[in-house]
């Protein structure tokens, strides 16, 4: 259990101190995803990558949402509980979805290359005339990381593959990739 210590850091906004809440958290965390995920959810994605995906959404969020009121537990379950069902309705729910339905995830067109469809995806409607400057401080900090781990977040990101897939792809461990992406 995070120290008051730790968790007045993290109402105060203090990324750092969100991730060292996470880290020590992290055993609570994967029971709570597991006991949120069927089998066959379990069989496409793993518990580690949701939390990955939960912790990252968290340390986007924590500017817009740190206040004296916040309860970071409450909060990350909360933001675990919607990954989850996200996680669901990106694998399977495809499979209802009539092919007509189908529409472009804010107007990007997937020709236009897989920085555009990321960046749309992170966005809302009121957000889509800063599109342009965000895709191009994205293509400075992937330019800084490398190619190694531009190509790991493509995969993970856009192709949505599961680290162990990727690892396999980049002749590295499961590890390996996860430590790559969250550094990234």
């Amino acid at each position: 259990m995070p120290s008051d210590e730790l968790t007045e850091r993290v109402r105060n906004g203090d990324a750092v101190a969100l991730a060292e809440w996470i880290e020590e958290s992290k055993p609570e965390l994967l029971r709570i995803i597991q006991h949120l995920c069927q089998a066959r959810l379990l069989s496409v994605v793993t518990v580690e990558d949701l939390l990955q995906e939960v912790s990252a959404s968290a340390l986007i969020a924590l500017p817009k949402i740190a206040g004296p009121d916040l309860d970071p537990h409450g909060w990350i379950k909360q933001l675990a509980r919607r990954r989850v069902v996200d996680a669901y309705r990106f694998h399977f729910g495809a499979e209802r979805r009539s092919k007509d339905r189908v529409q472009e995830l804010g107007g990007v067109d997937a020709s236009q290359g897989w920085e555009q469809w990321m960046i749309a995806s992170l966005t809302s409607a009121s957000e889509v005339l800063s599109r342009d400057g965000r895709l191009f401080r994205m293509h400075q900090a992937l330019a800084e990381l490398g190619p190694e781990a531009e190509e790991a977040i493509r995969m993970r990101y856009l192709d949505g593959l599961p680290t162990r897939e990727i690892a396999e792809h980049m002749n590295k461990s499961d590890v390996a990739i996860r430590v790559l992406l969250s550094r990234s």
